[in-house]
This record gives C-alpha cells, structure tokens and sequence, in this order.
C-alpha cells in the first residue's frame, strides 16, 4: 500500500515538469507556466515529500544544496526540508525525554526552549541549559523507524517492478544504493553512535582553528536523545558574501574533506547546509554526526592515487584508479574506460557552468556510452558520491563556476606527506611525480601572491581580502614544498671553480622544479671574472651559478622580470657596497622608478656547506624562498616579524620592501 501511496503522490509531480517542456510528454510544445504556478507547484511538492515519510525527505535534501540545478522557487521550498519540516508538539518532546531519562525534562535540564531551533526528518533540536552551559538537545521523532522501513520497502519493490521489464545495469545501481542508504540510516536513528563519531571526528580535528565540532555530553546520551555543545553560526548557504571571504569558506571546507576522507579514514557524508555553519570568525561548524562513512585503508590508497592521476590530468591513470575503486565491471576495454577517464578529466577543468558541463555530457554519443557504460557503484562508495554532490552544491551556490576537482588539487599537494605516511605509504614521493603537478601549484600560487599584494586585487582592499595567516600558510607550504622538489635526485660532478659549464647548468637550476629546470636561462662562468649567460632558456625563468664564485654552495633562480633589480645588486657589490646598504640603494631606485620591479616576484634559492658529487646531494643543505610584498605588515600577512628556522616570517614589514621568507630543510 506504501508503494503505491509513493506512486500516486509523486507520479503526477513527474508528469507535470515533464510537460513544461512537451504538452503530450513526447510531443508538442511547452505548457506555459506562469510564477504563481511554479510557487504553488513547488510547496505541494515539498509537502508532499514531507508527507510520504523521512527517507524522502533524506534523498530530497540533496537537490535543496544544488542552486545550479534547481531554479526558484523549488530551491527554497526544497531548502524547508533541511531544518522546518513540521515539527513535533513539546508535549511529545518532553515525553521522550522523561522515558529517556526517568525524569522529566525541567529535573534534567536548568532551562529548555519549549520552540525548537531546527526541525530534520528523522528529529529535531531544542536549546536548553544544563550544568550552566548552552547546549543543543537532539530528539529523535517516535515511529520513525517504522516509517524508514517501509520506504526503503516501497523503493525496493518499485525498483523490481522496473526490473521486469527493463533490465539496466542502472537498477544495479539503485539496488547497491539502497543497500547503503539502510545501513546508515539506521545508524542514523541511534544516537550513542552518533555520539561516538562526533567524538572521534572532534579529536581528529583536535587544535585545528578553521573547524568546530561541538562537544557531546556523554553523561546525557541516550538511543532516542543527544545533548551536545550548542555553537552559534551562520547557515553555510546563508552567508553574505559583503561579510566573508567565500571563497574561503569552501576551500576550507574542501580541506577538511581531504583530512576526513584520505587521512582519518572516516568522514562526515551528511554535509547537507542544515549540518554546515560558519562562525563570526570564519570557522566551519560541523553537526549532526549520524551519518558517518569509514573508508578502508586500501580504498584510501586507490582514491588517492586515481587523485594524483586527475591532478596530472593521467586518463589512464585515472582508468586504472575506476578499476581498483571496482568502479568498473571486469572484462571491459581498457580503451572504453580510458575514454570516459579522458571526458570526464577534460569536464571537471573546463571553465564552464555546471549546467554547460551537463549539457556537454548530454551529447548524444556522450550520453549513450554514459548510459550504457559498465559502471557498478560499490556500496562504499555511494556516500563519497553524495558527498561530493552536497560540497559541489555548497561551491556553485556561491561561484557557479566552481569545480571541486581544480579547488582540491592544491589541497591534495600540500597534504601529500601527511597523506601518505596516514596510508603507511612513502612519504617523499618520486621527483618524477611530483613535478608534474608542480606547476599547476605554481601557478595557483602565483595567483595567491597576486590576490595578497595590496593594490593588485580586483576587490576594494577589506579586512576579508587582506592577507591572512591561512593564506600565507597555503603558499608558504606549497612554494617550499615546489623548492626542496626541485632539489631531489639530481646528478652531477661537482661544484666550485673545476665545475664545467655542464655541471653549473645542471645545479643551478636545482632550486626549481624539475620540469621547469630544462626551460630556464642559467648564467654562470667560462673564466671566474666574467658572469655570462651559458645557456639560454625560453620560460621565464634565469638562474644562477653563484656556487662557482663563493666559498659555500649557492644557486637561485628567479623570474626575469627581477633581473633589473639583481643585476643592479650584482653592480653595487662589485663597487664594495656592503648588504644591507645594497637593499637600500636598490629598493629606493625601485621608488623613483629608476629599477623596474614586477609587482609580484618570487626568489627561490638553495644553500648548503657544498655539493657531495658521490650522493648528489647538497651537504647540509637549506632551502629558502622570498616572496616580495610591498607595503605587507605582520597584521596583514599574519606573520611574525621574528625569524624562524622552517615556516614563514615577514621581514621588513610596513616597508616597500617588505617580503616574506620562508626557509626549509633539505633533509629527509
């Protein structure tokens, strides 16, 4: 009978946008439908959602986070199911609390709102006082248990229905779907568990200052009742974008799925907006831990390397991770898969919106292979996909540009150690592989630098677009990582006066990437009076032989825009002008204009006490790297104007040659 109940009361609502497009479903032209029809149509629907029961109200919640999908009204009706579902009586509430706790709900609690703050499918919060603190208390609705069973009932047995006629490996699909949907749901309905998780995810983001998860009372907790910590925030799909760095938001909260998902090894899959705030002082707040994914260690490995392979841009490395995933159904084409690996690459770089990404994917070949293809959904995966879809959901709300795979790329690189030794797993990778996602780091890093510089941001200089500690951090860890990268594995025969030309080309150029080694102009020296170009390159980059000349090993490389400024610094010295006093005559003929200075420039340099040619490796060698920030003080960049061994300081801070150093070690 519940079956049938789903069919009538959902059937109609199909039909109906079906014909908004052809009046006879197959044929004929649009039905016209005026505003008020789109209103009344989407709060009947949502009420009817409402209606059958919470596991519909759980699948509905997805398409509420999709404002690239779902056009006005339905956005904000659907947006209803989140936290205003109709809610329960206080009379009901404080009877389960009584049957929970065997007192009623003034013994147990100081003060207890009788309205309720929010209202899910499967309960609602109330705020309440208990011990002197602020808490949330969470109720779960009586019968819901019932209610889940029979619609997990009811779309199993439409989905049979289905299968009579049509067999698909898509109603695979479904049926794997389902699965899982059971399992956590019925996770979901219990409280403890959910508990535990909250727990176990705070301590994993233990000292972390971009995230809060609030603190469980474990004292109070019960099977139907969740007392935790009560934190005020702003709805993450409520912000004003006037108030807060945005952009931020979603790269932090992209962030801190990479942690859960490839470092904890369990992740929070319920990220819908209702379970997403953001506090006054920009951190993320993460609630309702009912739904809650762990990821096996090998499905980790898998996921990050078929990561590496989407940030290389590898179709057959990301092949190869769909098959390793069991993504794939054995025995198909290696050519077939590497195919979809390629489109679907080529689709989440493309700068595009996620419906002109949809409509590309609707091609009529596209969309039959896709269809057709021999895809199977493993049951651990179905919230990873969910997951993604509520992030994506998140982003476009807010850029309708934004792609997930791009935002995490970078994340990706500068976790990698942790990343790896979490998966027990080499934790200094290839240089080979390193360097070829290096300059996709590069470059958004160079667009970090920009968006920092005051004065070379598109947006009015305000306290959300100032320099932040965050941000200086992000490229901080990035270029170094970029330096010592560049410092891994290479060969030569020695450094010094006896070094040939060949051997000053070969390390000169190791404060770079590997790839860009090969493209930089290197200049150095065929007789020891006499600095000169010994080879030319075509990226943009020049780099020095300094170690041929001085006691200790030195090399820098820098953009060629710099060379005015350090050809002028290279002339003074050879007058006997002493350092700092070279600084000051440079950086005020930077003012006068007299030295073209590029507004934003980077210098990457390795020193070391010299060059063991048997090991090929700088003898206690150090990296450094200078990022130049005109006009950037310690309050702006977040930086301490005290020098540090390994991380970032602000040197010069408030100065027009302001520029922030960030030193490394070249060991292991």
């Amino acid at each position: 009978m519940h079956t049938i109940r789903v069919l009538y009361a959902l059937g109609p609502y199909a039909v109906s946008f079906l014909r908004d497009r052809r009046r006879w479903i197959f044929w004929g032209r649009p039905v016209p439908r005026s505003p008020e029809i789109h209103a009344r149509r989407a709060r009947r629907l949502v009420e009817a959602i409402i209606h059958l029961g919470p596991t519909f109200v759980k699948l509905a919640q997805i398409f509420a986070a999709r404002a690239d999908l779902i056009p006005e009204p339905y956005l904000s009706e659907l947006g209803k199911l989140i936290d205003q579902v109709p809610p329960l009586s206080f009379e009901t509430v404080a009877g389960i609390i009584e049957h929970s706790y065997g007192a009623p709900v003034d013994s147990v609690f100081e003060a207890f709102e009788r309205a309720p703050v929010a209202a899910a499918s499967l309960g609602q919060v109330h705020r309440a006082r208990y011990k002197g603190e602020s808490v949330a208390v969470k109720v779960l609705r009586p019968g819901v248990e019932k209610a889940v069973e029979a619609d997990i009932t009811a779309a199993r047995r439409i989905v049979s229905w289905v299968e009579r006629f049509w067999e698909h490996p898509s109603l695979q699909r479904i049926d794997v779907v389902l699965d899982e949907f059971e399992v956590r749901i019925s996770e979901e309905m219990d409280f403890r568990l959910e508990a535990e998780h909250g727990a176990e995810i705070g301590a994993n983001f233990a000292g972390n200052r971009k995230v809060v998860v609030p603190k469980v009372v474990h004292e109070l907790t019960r099977q139907r009742v969740l007392v935790m910590e009560f934190i005020v925030g702003t709805r993450i799909d409520r912000l004003s974008t006037g108030h807060v760095d945005v952009k931020h938001i979603v790269a932090t909260l992209v962030e801190l799925y990479v942690q859960m998902m490839f470092i904890d090894g369990i992740f929070h899959a319920d990220p819908h907006p209702g379970n997403l705030m953001v506090t006054d002082d920009g951190r993320i707040v993460l609630l309702d831990f009912g739904m809650v994914v762990r990821v096996p260690l090998e499905t980790r490995r898998a996921l990050m390397r078929t990561s590496i392979a989407a940030i290389k841009r590898d179709p057959d490395g990301v092949a190869a991770g769909f098959v390793s995933l069991g993504l794939i159904i054995p025995g198909t084409p290696h050519e077939t898969v590497r195919w979809l690996a390629d489109l679907l690459i080529a689709n989440a770089y493309s700068r595009t919106t996620t419906k002109e990404r949809i409509d590309a994917l609707l091609a009529d070949r596209v969309m039959k292979t896709l269809f057709d293809f021999p895809i199977v959904l493993p049951q651990n995966l179905v919230y990873f996909g969910r997951t993604a879809a509520l992030i994506e959901g998140i982003g476009t709300r807010y850029d309708p540009y934004f792609q997930a795979v791009p935002v995490a790329s970078p994340v990706i690189l500068r976790m990698r150690t942790k990343i790896l030794r979490s998966l027990g797993e080499n934790a200094t990778p290839s240089v080979a592989e390193v360097a070829t996602v290096a300059g996709y780091a590069l470059g958004k890093a160079a667009r970090w630098v920009m968006d920092l510089i005051p004065g070379n941001s598109s947006k009015p200089l305000s306290r959300t677009n100032e320099m932040t500690s965050n941000s200086i951090v992000k490229l901080s860890v990035l270029l170094l990582a970029l330096s010592v990268v560049g410092t891994k594995g290479v060969s030569g025969q020695g450094s010094g006066p006896q070094a040939t030309v060949e051997q000053q080309i070969v390390l000169a150029t190791m404060p770079l990437p590997k790839e860009m080694q090969a493209g930089a102009t290197v200049m150095g020296y065929r007789t020891l009076d006499k600095l000169e170009t010994i080879r030319a390159g075509k990226n943009g980059m020049i780099c020095l032989a300094q170690f041929v000349v001085e006691k200790n090993f030195h090399a820098s490389c820098y953009h060629e825009g710099m060379e005015p400024f350090m050809a002028r610094g290279r002339e003074l010295r050879a007058q006997g002008v002493k350092d700092p006093k070279v600084d000051t005559v440079r950086y005020a003929e930077v003012a006068s204009g007299k030295i073209k200075m590029p507004k934003m420039a980077a210098l990457y340099q390795v020193f070391g006490k010299g060059y063991d040619a048997a090991k090929g490796t700088v003898v206690e060698g150090s990296t450094l790297l200078v990022v130049y920030v005109p006009g950037g003080t310690a309050e702006s960049t977040g930086l301490s104007p005290v020098p540090t061994k390994i991380g970032p300081w602000i040197m010069f801070p408030g100065s027009p040659k302001a520029h922030i150093m960030i030193t490394g070690s070249m060991s292991p």
